[in-house]
């Protein structure tokens, strides 16, 4: 079996942008219809065209779906490298940004410049958020500078644990919080054991770089 996913198989986000009511109008129930933007999300959604099935990625059971969508499409977790299965788990299951998996350091530079950037600019009192990362860059780029931004994949009795780097920047609330932003920058390494059943269990991570 190949390590790819069905062309049959399309992705839907989920999210809520209409409200329908009922009003009384000369005598009788009228069903009203208002429409909303930018409401709410409600999760991933996965249709299979060929078998008519969906997997609805949502609430605490998001990972028992994602191992009954992976079984049904037989997309296995035993692979050498399970490339296709983990970007689906963290896609359909952790839910984070694009920078849970930093490949390169001009992807890290730049998700970092675009986070400092907005969290400094927060605040009208102190918006230069490109002096702040400029230094920041400088600082990390010397202690990562002998270190290969990439997954890597390791055989284990238990499984394969797959460790990989992402990028967690400050906290950017709405509304929009009082300076200065919350939380630090940093590089975290991130470890994850796939198990032969499929059970994916998430396993500590660990802080390469971290400054504010």
């Amino acid at each position: 079996m190949e390590n790819r996913l069905n062309k049959g198989v399309y992705f839907y986000r989920v999210a809520s942008d209409s409200c329908d009511y009922v009003v009384e109008k000369s005598g009788k129930s009228v069903l009203m219809t208002q429409v909303r933007s930018d409401c709410c999300e409600y999760g991933l959604v996965a249709v299979d065209r060929a078998t008519a099935k969906c997997y609805w990625f949502s609430g605490e059971r998001r990972e028992d779906i994602f191992k009954e969508f992976a079984r049904d499409e037989q997309i296995l977790p035993d692979f050498p490298e399970p490339t296709l299965y983990i970007l689906l788990y963290r896609e359909l299951v952790w839910g984070e940004s694009n920078n849970n998996e930093i490949l390169s350091s001009e992807q890290l530079r730049d998700a970092a410049r675009e986070n400092f950037e907005f969290a400094y600019s927060l605040s009208q009192r102190d918006n230069d958020g490109g002096r702040k990362f400029d230094r920041w860059w400088r600082q990390c780029r010397s202690t990562i500078s002998d270190r290969k931004l990439e997954t890597t994949y390791e055989k284990t009795t238990e499984g394969t644990k797959v460790l990989g780097y992402s990028f967690i920047g400050f906290n950017l609330t709405i509304p929009r919080s009082e300076p200065p932003p919350k939380g630090t920058a940093r590089l975290v390494q991130w470890v994850l054991l796939v198990r032969p059943d499929g059970t994916v269990e998430r396993l500590p991570a660990r802080t390469v770089y971290s400054a504010r």
